[in-house]
């Protein structure tokens, strides 16, 4: 079910991004600036987790998972660069990679679309990734 795996996809990514020094570089606190929730008062810039819709998915081996996860980069920089360098890294990090998943065999993780809004002061950046797994 496609439940199942949204917890373990979503650990994997954390991990991925907490592990990914070109990406952690850039954040405020490193690798304590990458959110499933913001603290109030965190600095910026920083990186969170976003929602995603997961379906089910019938796959040579059986059933599987068909998950969209977003990824959000917010920056307070003037201009766009800074907000652009993050969702480059986050992309390099996640984009056709491999990397384990509890319980889930990852067939393919893909940066499906990526889009950058001011909102105010802040850069918005959401980054839209594709991931197919299938239970181990």
């Amino acid at each position: 079910m496609p439940q199942d795996s949204l917890w373990p996809v979503q650990t994997a990514i954390y991990g991925v991004l907490t592990g990914a020094s070109a990406l952690t570089a850039q954040l405020a606190d490193g690798a304590d600036s990458v959110f499933d929730h913001v603290p109030q008062g965190s600095a910026f810039p920083y990186i969170v987790m976003g929602g995603c819709v997961a379906q089910p998915l019938e796959t040579q081996s059986g059933g599987g998972c068909d998950t969209v996860i977003d990824i959000h980069a917010y920056s307070r920089a003037l201009g766009m660069k800074e907000a652009k360098a993050l969702m480059a890294a986050v992309s390099d990090a996640l984009h056709s990679q491999h990397f384990a998943a509890a319980g889930q065999r990852l067939v393919f993780c893909r940066l499906i679309s990526q889009e950058l809004r001011q909102e105010g002061e802040t850069r918005h950046g959401i980054s839209r990734f594709r991931i197919i797994t299938e239970p181990v």
